[in-house]
């Protein structure tokens, strides 16, 4: 016992410092782990020393710009204030907040910056996120039975996989992270079945739901449920209790969510009034159908830059070849070391590991079910929930399953000689023909001009062909200096591969120091991959105050919102500057405010949502219904059409209309008096009246909403439009407006009471 606790404090201090050197800028250096630098694309966030064909580190993070960082800093707020943050005032006209699930107002990560500092915190979250999947990851397999190297190697790679580095900023990986707990307390549960290993299987699972993304804990959730089911059913790994197993994971799984019913039931309310739902389900098609395999993406699981990025410097080609972004087609990564040589040599002894075939099952399901193959893609979309989630996301499964196969096949190394020449052939088959492409790259350089040069001309943005040439020469320059360069070391390295195979098959003497080798082989691809991709950017451009910024705060008053055309201004951005929009980004939204604002939008057969386009002519088609929602600026990176608006004035390289808006709490008589005190999820409204009244207040209506008349309750009437109101008799009043919906009061219940019973099983008191 004190060899394995020794053991585990080595590796605690060897994968913290890894992790360290992963975000020394951030971590160390002074900088900020964010993505902030995407803004500055847009001319609203630009000043006078940002060019306008400004490159971000990297395009593809936009939504922990959009969302994540600005949730996180609300709830840090509303938590600190003392109240839970149920509504949020700031996008949408108002919308549910804590709802929408991925705001992660429970996720334990985040109380790094509920306790701590911001923006300091965000490095500190990623970080505590990776150690705690390496340090799960470590665990499960010397519990499986892995060797030194093995369970090093599995604990060491896989919070560098790609799936966890790629959606490191999103609540994806808060999820995952958990994946490995989840599994080692699945085995707790058939070790020893009663309440204190049902206690740990529900808390294992209530963090994964708590983790924020659901459809990704229902990946989770799922391949936990049927690594339980096979071990139920094999009885290859030991005997048990079948009944008494049965009835403490059923206890555990149950127990679990119930304790994460805070978040499940008000975000199961959310949906039922939110268009998203239904639209996926229409949008899908029938599951009979075969859909198109995504087999170009399925090459980023070998190797991830294939096609390059959208980071700075890469080039992107995934989109000229009908490829999904990075995110979505290199999670499966795991080093090519553990995909070609350590994973078929974990298959070759799958008689010795009887774990070998579940987790060759669930890499191979998971990839067949990522990249829409036949007959898993079917299976999927034939089942009830799964069939409307994004199964890309299924990747997971993939670096789950090559990274512990990795660690088996590692510990088999030199000692089975089934992976023989032919092996060691394709891999240098391969290596030539890596490195072939390398380097006929730069000898295609014309051609590569011109093909880009004639998707920049077809392009609407790229009408202007002097800033065609120049985006398409960067993108060419960028190809033919960055591929031959991928292509080359990955050759590179599948020759280093071989050559370590070779040295494995020697002597007992020889082979000594492959496996430590191995690992530091298997760390150099995923770090070379990673390091980088979550950029850490100044600290003064993570917060920078464009002229725009400063002109709307200094302009717009309470209760007054803003929106963008075209590219500025994204949806739910202005939440980081404390400014509001009637839009909003997240992808659940109320139905009722999807409707109310669907005239600004640009006619479009794509689902209805805040994230399509609005235009100069759509915005000035709509201005009573922009005026109806408090907005008193539109902002665009083109000036508007003459005429359109009565007042336009440019400001650095943006325009702004304004507009006279509605005020945010009115009465229909203009000689009444108001007032108001207004914060996120409540207000109280003092109006003077000589006569009936009816107050309206423009902030989006749910069911939740409820009011006090001079503290009397008092029922608030849906309407006009998307917002609510209520009839007021002559007089003086005090309106007390407030958020308490009943979902997230039956969730909080259920979680107390899931929270008593979590203690009477890991304390023993309620066994009987």
């Amino acid at each position: 016992m004190a060899n394995r606790a020794r053991e585990t404090l080595a590796f605690a201090l060897v994968l913290g410092t890894l992790i360290a050197a992963f975000f020394h800028e951030s971590l160390l250096g002074g900088k900020v782990l964010s993505p902030a630098d995407v803004l500055l694309v847009s001319a609203s966030f630009r000043d006078e020393g940002i060019a306008a064909d400004y490159e971000p580190a990297n395009r593809l993070l936009m939504d922990p710009v959009l969302q994540f960082q600005p949730w996180l800093e609300f709830n840090r707020a509303m938590l600190r204030s003392g109240r839970l943050p149920l509504w949020n005032p700031y996008a949408g006209c108002g919308a549910p907040h804590l709802a929408n699930g991925q705001s992660a107002v429970f996720d334990p990560f985040h109380l790094l910056a509920y306790l701590g500092r911001l923006p300091e915190a965000y490095a500190w979250i990623a970080a505590g996120r990776l150690f705690v999947a390496g340090l799960g990851m470590f665990l499960l397999a010397r519990s499986w039975g892995l060797r030194f190297w093995g369970r090093w190697f599995a604990g060491l790679l896989y919070p560098f996989t790609g799936f966890l580095v790629v959606w490191l900023l999103f609540p994806v990986t808060s999820v995952a992270v958990w994946m490995p707990w989840l599994f080692l307390a699945v085995d707790r549960v058939f070790a020893a079945p009663g309440g204190r290993s049902s206690g740990t299987l529900a808390a294992a699972t209530a963090l994964v739901v708590f983790g924020g993304h659901i459809q990704t804990s229902a990946h989770v959730l799922l391949a936990a449920g049927v690594y339980a089911a096979w071990r139920w059913t094999s009885r290859a790994i030991g005997e048990f209790d079948r009944g008494r197993v049965a009835r403490a994971w059923a206890f555990g799984t149950a127990l679990g969510l119930g304790l994460a019913a805070v978040q499940v039931i008000p975000l199961a309310a959310y949906l039922s009034r939110s268009p998203v739902w239904g639209e996926r389900r229409r949008e899908a098609p029938p599951w009979w159908s075969i859909a198109r395999p995504r087999i170009l993406d399925a090459v980023c699981t070998a190797l991830p830059y294939a096609y390059g990025s959208q980071r700075r410097g890469h080039p992107n080609l995934a989109r000229a070849l009908g490829v999904h972004n990075l995110n979505e087609s290199a999670g499966g990564y795991a080093g090519l070391a553990a995909l070609v040589w350590l994973t078929p040599l974990a298959w070759r002894v799958r008689r010795r590991s009887p774990r070998v075939a579940f987790l060759a099952a669930l890499a191979g399901f998971g990839a067949l079910g990522a990249f829409a193959l036949p007959p898993v893609d079917n299976i999927l979309r034939a089942c009830p929930v799964l069939g409307v989630t994004d199964n890309r996301r299924l990747s997971l499964w993939v670096a789950f399953g090559l990274t512990m196969l990795g660690g088996i096949g590692l510990d088999h190394v030199g000692r089975t000689r089934r992976l023989g020449r032919r092996w060691l052939a394709a891999w240098l088959v391969a290596a030539a023909g890596l490195a072939t492409i390398a380097v006929v790259i730069p000898m295609i350089e014309p051609a590569l001009h011109e093909r880009a040069m004639a998707h920049h001309r077809r392009s609407p943005a790229d009408a202007d062909g002097s800033l065609a040439a120049a985006r398409a020469e960067r993108h060419v320059r960028a190809a033919v200096e960055f591929l031959p360069r991928y292509y080359g070391l990955a050759a590179a390295d599948l020759v280093l591969i071989a050559a370590l195979a070779v040295a494995a098959r020697g002597r007992r003497r020889g082979r000594s120091g492959v496996a430590p080798a191995v690992v530091v082989l298997g760390l150099a691809e995923i770090f070379a991959f990673g390091m980088g991709l979550n950029p850490a950017i100044d600290r003064d451009r993570h917060r920078a105050e464009s002229p725009v910024i400063a002109r709307l705060r200094g302009r717009l008053g309470p209760g007054m919102r803003a929106i963008g055309v075209g590219e500025e201004l994204p949806p739910n951005v202005l939440m980081r500057y404390g400014l509001a929009d009637p839009r909003n980004y997240d992808s659940v939204e109320l139905e009722i405010a999807v409707a109310w604002l669907d005239p600004v939008f640009e006619p479009s057969p794509a689902s209805r949502s805040s994230r399509r386009d609005v235009t100069w002519t759509s915005a000035a088609g709509a201005l009573d219904r922009l005026r109806d929602s408090c907005v008193g600026a539109v902002v665009g990176g083109t000036p508007p059409p003459p005429g359109a608006f009565e007042r336009v004035e440019r400001v650095g390289p943006a325009w702004i209309a304004w507009i006279d808006p509605a005020p945010w709490a009115s009465l229909g008589s203009k000689t009444a008096e108001i007032s108001w005190l207004r914060r996120p999820g409540s207000a109280i409204v003092r109006v003077r009246l000589d006569a009936p009244d009816r107050l309206v207040i423009r902030e989006t209506f749910a069911p939740g909403w409820a009011a006090r008349l001079d503290g009397r309750p008092v029922r608030i009437e849906p309407g006009p439009g998307a917002f609510g109101s209520l009839e007021i008799g002559s007089g003086e009043h005090t309106i007390e407006w407030f958020y308490q919906p009943n979902e997230v009061r039956i969730g909080l219940a259920i979680s107390s009471f899931a929270a008593l019973a979590w203690i009477l099983a890991l304390t023993g008191i309620g066994r009987k």
